[in-house]
């Protein structure tokens, strides 16, 4: 894992997840958010149409061999993944952006989300400290169920039979809703909003971009790893303090030691590499379209982005895992526990949303300030 190959793979998935996410504005929490704020569906069917091509990618890559049943993506099932998802859909939509979201935006020079992204940083490591000694058994093992995870893929069906059929079923709500005629207008849409030059464009069609993260990941998920975000940024925040403190600071923890553990040293291995590089992916393809600008935050904005940002940190290791991974690689690997997390993250969302505060459609825009 650990070859300059790997390290090069993980970087060119980075900087096009990047470029992807930026082309779009694909926000996980924008996707429950508009809707429940403006019925705005938008984004939330380029989450639908990257859950469907996650499960296809699973799905065949699994039944042709490409890939191994133990590489799928599953944890302990509990009430932690509930929890940690609504905490986290709490966070991120006080914060403002979801997990993938804080990395393209800062990417594109908001300032607002280099601070949420630190927070969360933050969160990550004030989990660990909290976790060992007392967490761990004042509340995570006892809220947890399951020791290991569970996929639907280990019923023993063939691996196409879930994939399809759920897909099955998500495509006949959509023809039910919009009729046919509107279903393929659908499809030609996100397929023909091109320019000139696509790559100066400023906006993709959220489901043709979804299609193509789904895509990717699942090339990821066959020749490197299932794709994360929370889990390396917990270990560069690891890296950062070992730097600081030493080495001990990391190996004397239990969490931060078991992150880790097949590390041959504590520090920036392939999936982190591949995170940063999302930053550079955003940040080039917001210089394309003439879209990068530096934007400082106002300062009112400043509690909501340390806040949210570190409740987004703790949260994601309760659950565990971010909203990427748990919808791509949870639900592409149908892991009962990612369905779990999901649908704490929508209560979340939904909470705050609306009952704390009602965001307008779009609370960051490319050529303001942040609001």
């Amino acid at each position: 894992m650990f070859t300059i190959e790997a390290f090069l793979l993980a970087a060119a998935f980075g900087l096009i997840y990047g470029f992807l996410l930026q082309k779009a504005d694909f926000c996980f929490v924008a996707s429950v958010r508009d809707f429940v704020s403006v019925k705005d569906s938008r984004i939330g069917k380029g989450v639908l149409v990257l859950m469907a091509t996650a499960l296809i990618g699973w799905g065949l890559a699994l039944s042709t061999g490409l890939a191994s049943l133990d590489q799928v993506w599953s944890v302990p099932i509990g009430a932690t993944n509930l929890i940690g998802g609504i905490l986290f859909g709490i966070g991120m939509t006080i914060a403002g952006s979801c997990a993938s979201g804080a990395l393209y935006r800062s990417g594109m020079g908001y300032i607002h989300f280099w601070i949420v992204i630190a927070a969360m940083i933050a969160g990550n490591l004030l989990f660990a400290y909290i976790y060992d000694p007392w967490g761990r058994e004042g509340f995570v093992e006892p809220l947890t169920f399951t020791e290991d995870g569970f996929s639907l893929y280990s019923l023993g069906l063939p691996f196409m039979a879930l994939p399809l059929l759920i897909v099955a079923v998500m495509v006949l709500i959509s023809i039910k809703q919009f009729g046919v005629k509107g279903f393929l207008q659908g499809v030609k849409n996100s397929l023909t909003n091109w320019e000139e030059n696509p790559f100066k464009q400023q906006h993709w069609d959220v489901r043709f971009v979804a299609f193509l993260i789904g895509v990717t990941a699942t090339i990821q998920f066959i020749t490197l790893s299932s794709i994360s975000v929370t889990g390396p940024e917990t270990r560069i925040g690891g890296v950062i303090v070992s730097s600081i403190f030493g080495e001990n600071v990391v190996f004397n923890n239990v969490y931060l030691n078991n992150m880790f553990a097949s590390y041959p040293t504590v520090g920036i291995g392939p999936e982190e590499t591949l995170v940063l590089f999302m930053i550079v992916g955003a940040f080039i393809s917001s210089l394309l379209s003439k879209s990068f600008k530096i934007r400082l935050p106002k300062a009112k904005r400043l509690p909501s982005a340390i806040g949210g940002g570190l409740l987004m940190g703790v949260a994601s290791r309760i659950a565990p895992g971010c909203n990427v991974a748990n919808v791509v690689a949870g639900v592409g690997g149908l892991s009962v526990a990612s369905f779990i997390v999901l649908i704490g993250m929508a209560i979340g969302v939904f909470f705050v949303t609306k009952y704390v505060f009602k965001m307008p459609i779009l609370l960051f825009y490319r050529d303001k300030d942040v609001a």
